[in-house]
């Protein structure tokens, strides 16, 4: 086997990473979490099983690292450095509709997620520490800002940021992974459209 030089490392071993995580993804959609052994992300992935020991020391440690980087953490940090000093009649939209196309995107990870492997609450608490948590905290730094010049009136921003967040993977569970979308179809105009209103009808000052 060819030596990979020292520059190109890193490199190497990120797309290694990503190769293992897509294919644990795709396996435990197929399969179920519980089900799938650290042999069958091998094979999905086309490595040998010491190859996943090389990059993750258990099962779990793949979940918690796909929990991470199949995240909305990094979308929602680059959005709101963008929505910064803008009103949240105009923010606000242009982050639900992001943060719901976001999640779209990542169904099927919530649905393996809702399987079982997330029902351990080692991998919960990596989720809401890793994930949950700091997304909440970014989104409420803007709404505070926002409550400070007057924009929104006083709320509780940290609650404000979860419950819209939350609103929108509730849409998503019901819709994508319990199947509503054959039942009563919803299209994302109304969803975005809808949760966009609601929440500023309950966030902007009273007159």
């Amino acid at each position: 086997m060819a030596r990979i030089r020292a520059d190109q490392r890193e490199a190497h071993e990120q797309a290694r990473r990503t190769q293992i995580l897509e294919a644990a993804l795709r396996i435990w959609v197929r399969e179920g979490y519980h089900r799938a052994p650290v042999e069958a992300i091998a094979r999905e992935a086309g490595v040998a099983k010491g190859t996943i020991y090389l990059y993750f020391p258990t099962k779990e440690a793949v979940l918690q690292a796909a929990i991470e980087r199949f995240s909305l953490l990094p979308a929602l940090e680059e959005l709101v450095a963008k929505l910064h000093e803008i009103p949240p009649e105009r923010a606000v939209p242009a982050l639900v509709e992001t943060l719901w196309h976001r999640l779209r995107d990542r169904g099927p990870l919530i649905a393996t997620l809702l399987g079982g492997g997330m029902l351990l609450p080692e991998n919960g608490r990596v989720f809401l520490e890793r994930v949950v948590i700091p997304g909440n905290q970014l989104l409420a730094e803007y709404l505070d800002r926002c409550v400070a010049r007057g924009a929104l009136r006083p709320l509780d921003t940290f609650v404000a940021a979860r419950a819209l967040v939350g609103c929108l993977v509730m849409f998503l569970i019901s819709q994508s992974v319990l199947g509503g979308d054959a039942l009563r179809p919803i299209s994302d105009a109304a969803v975005i459209e809808t949760v966009t209103e609601l929440f500023l009808r309950g966030a902007l000052p009273r007159e």
